[in-house]
């Protein structure tokens, strides 16, 4: 309960931030770490909030000393450090990691997924994030974005310049909002 408070009092301050009113649902979740599994070698969550997706993660076999969360919310990381001790927390600027993610780990990621309510960004912030989350993501990689509008949040100009393929993954009702959940790959 004291999760839902903290998660209240930061949508309050910052709506479009946070983009929902509560924290991602059990389904919308287990709905973003679908195609997770433990043979992925880089798995990266961004906008990692309260952990609700991390949950979803960790359980689909990603072991939590191998997972990477970005979260810029102070509060949120202070909690994500507290459920799990054992994960990468970065608390900084989602844009300014990617930007030093192959000088720090030298390698590419498989899947990213974002909690990051991408359609409340201005469209070159939006665009530069989605450009270099591409970069970043191996021959294979994925991105799973939630969103809460039936409509891809990668602009076309940027799914056209990398190739990418576009698919509604799933969509679901029963999260505040509905949710709805894109998978974009190469």
């Amino acid at each position: 309960m004291k999760l839902i408070f903290i998660w209240l009092k930061n949508w309050l301050k910052y709506p479009l931030v946070l983009g929902a009113v509560l924290p991602t649902q059990k389904i919308a979740s287990d709905l973003m770490a679908s195609e997770v599994n433990s043979e992925l070698n880089t798995v990266v969550e961004i906008g990692a909030g309260t952990g609700q997706i991390t949950q979803s993660i960790l359980n689909k076999g990603i072991k939590e000393q191998d997972l990477i969360l970005v979260e810029i919310n102070k509060e949120f990381s202070k909690i994500l450090k507290e459920k799990f001790p054992k994960a990468q927390i970065y608390s900084e600027d989602v844009i300014s990691f990617l930007e030093k993610f192959q000088k720090r780990f030298n390698r590419k990621i498989d899947l990213i997924i974002s909690g990051i309510p991408l359609v409340s960004l201005n469209k070159k912030t939006r665009d530069k994030l989605c450009e270099i989350s591409v970069e970043n993501l191996s021959g294979s990689g994925k991105f799973f974005q939630i969103t809460y509008f039936i409509r891809c949040s990668f602009s076309k100009e940027v799914i056209k310049k990398y190739n990418l393929s576009k698919k509604l993954n799933g969509f679901t009702p029963f999260n505040v909002p509905p949710a709805f959940i894109w998978k974009i790959y190469k």
